[in-house]
């Protein structure tokens, strides 16, 4: 299973300034839960996962927004 992180930015128009900036993580299935016993497990490893891959979209489009701005900036 996979799970999608899509991170865009927008003004106030709701015009995208950005280009989208998406990861794709690979994440347990419903079947890794197999009681309760296994779920504390898959758990943290679907939410260490995540939250690698959050960090690193939110970077990757932290890193967009500045070039835009440094470009902007150069061209005024």
């Amino acid at each position: 299973m996979k799970m999608r992180i899509r991170v865009t930015l927008h003004d106030e128009e709701e015009s995208e300034v950005t280009e989208a900036t998406t990861m794709e993580v690979q994440v347990p299935d419903f079947e890794a839960f197999t009681g309760p016993d296994t779920f504390g497990e898959v758990f943290d490893q679907y939410e260490r996962k995540v939250l690698e891959a959050r960090n690193e979209v939110v970077k990757t489009a932290t890193e967009k927004y500045l070039d835009g701005m440094a470009q902007k900036k150069h061209n005024q």
